[in-house]
């Protein structure tokens, strides 16, 4: 889940979004505490150290407790008054300055005090819920508090009702961004199912929007692709088909002729271009038209076996099945082709009296199938490429080497639609291991 929500271009959008917003509010705030703080210093601290200095004024020296009490009922402040003969609070109990710590907010004005005595020295002291100003003026040190409105019992619905408005904004983006992207899903989707093999499929257009416009591209794309390979593959087809004729033709006539070295060497050309024949029809009929593989229970042990009794290799003596192999969703056809092909290179490239061996086992989630043939082996500078279209070790042309390089090509192209791989290792005198890796989940 969350791997699909990392990879969600929407998700990654809407992030962007957050991002974004977030940085924006991070910055005006910033620049509103600025403009505050600045306004504080220049504009607003004068005025208010000015009207304290009305207020001490209106007070008196010594201050007047009578009015104290009628300035502190008409602007609804406390008032604490603490001289050298008297202690005096509008609240009738002792200021509580434990909690507070005070802090001189105009010292930017230090200098303009100097020049003017009348301006106060205002200090101001804040906790959770209230506000304490304290000047000085002559021997007394008068504390002017106000009380921050007390928190409201129904202040915490207060708190989460904008997170829940927040999180329900942030779903109906996320909702409305996911709708706009859909095309991108289904063209997903549709480049998915055409990259495994289905060409006929045709991607959804929903808008006339440029998502709508690409998704059009895309589908006349898979068109052209597809009439291309089509006509390719009926190309290639019908050559070999039509060439199975006269190659035919050719090996009547030359069984005819008398025994002689020069008729058996036709003979084993004809043989090998029959041969090549066969190899090109065949690779094209494991990409047959391009479809995706037809995939069935495929009990492997019983398939490798009825391949060895088609072939007729009762010399393969060693085939080991370990214990915990299950039933393995795959193409029947395609891995009968495969296991034919590989066995066959196994028979043909073996030496001495050791027969090839077939070992098949599970490590993990994989499949794997090990065939082992004891003959000359293959330099390691050529492992790499076995697997290319009419490439071989030998570039030789005799029998006795192989066939054309497309007995290898066709089992990378059935390994690789069964989303495996196949590895190859080989020791010059000892022979060749190929390991057929298939996983069990597709």
């Amino acid at each position: 889940m969350l791997t699909t929500l990392r990879q969600s271009l929407t998700t990654r959008l809407l992030f962007v979004f957050l991002v974004t917003s977030v940085i924006i509010v991070v910055l005006l705030v910033a620049s509103l505490f600025h403009a505050v703080r600045s306004q504080w210093r220049f504009t607003i601290a004068p005025h208010i150290e000015q009207y304290l200095e009305y207020v001490n004024e209106d007070l008196g020296y010594p201050p007047s407790e009578q009015r104290a009490h009628e300035l502190a009922n008409t602007l609804r402040i406390n008032i604490y008054i603490d001289g050298p003969q008297s202690r005096f609070s509008t609240t009738g109990k002792q200021l509580d300055s434990d909690d507070l710590e005070f802090r001189d907010r105009s010292r930017r004005f230090r200098k303009h005090r100097k020049q003017n005595s009348f301006i106060p020295n205002v200090q101001i002291g804040e906790h959770d819920d209230r506000t304490v100003l304290r000047n000085q003026t002559g021997e007394y040190s008068i504390f002017y508090e106000v009380r921050h409105q007390r928190k409201h019992p129904r202040h915490k619905e207060g708190f989460w009702l904008p997170i829940l408005l927040l999180g329900a904004i942030l779903a109906a983006c996320y909702w409305l961004l996911r709708r706009m992207l859909r095309p991108v899903q289904d063209i997903k989707k549709a480049v998915h199912a055409m990259g495994a093999g289905n060409l006929n499929t045709r991607v959804p257009v929903r808008s006339g929007n440029d998502l709508g416009v690409l998704a059009g591209s895309i589908n006349t794309m898979a068109s052209d692709i597809e009439a291309l390979l089509d006509a390719k593959r009926q190309l290639l087809l019908g050559a070999s088909h039509e060439l199975r004729t006269p190659v035919t033709r050719a090996k009547i006539a030359a069984q005819m002729l008398e025994q002689s070295t020069n008729r058996d060497r036709i003979i084993e050309d004809l043989d090998e271009m029959e041969s090549l024949i066969a190899d090109i029809m065949e690779s094209e009929w494991v990409t047959g038209g391009h479809s995706a593989l037809k995939l069935s229970d495929v009990n492997i042990p019983e398939l490798i076996n009825s391949v060895i009794e088609e072939l007729h290799c009762a010399d393969i003596v060693t085939t080991t099945f370990h214990e915990n192999i299950t039933i393995l969703q795959a193409d029947t056809a395609r891995l009968r082709l495969l296991f034919r092909n590989l066995i066959s290179n196994a028979l043909k490239h073996g030496e001495g009296n050791l027969s090839p061996s077939v070992k098949v086992h599970v490590v993990g989630n994989d499949l794997h199938v090990e065939i082992t043939d004891h003959g000359g082996g293959i330099e390691e500078k050529h492992l790499a490429r076995l697997t290319e279209p009419f490439y071989r070790a030998d570039p030789s042309r005799t029998r006795a080497t192989g066939g054309f390089g497309l007995g290898l090509h066709i089992c990378d192209l059935i390994v690789q639609a069964h989303s495996g791989k196949m590895d190859f290792k080989s020791t010059v005198g000892e022979g060749t291991t190929v390991t057929v890796v298939i996983p069990y989940a597709q």
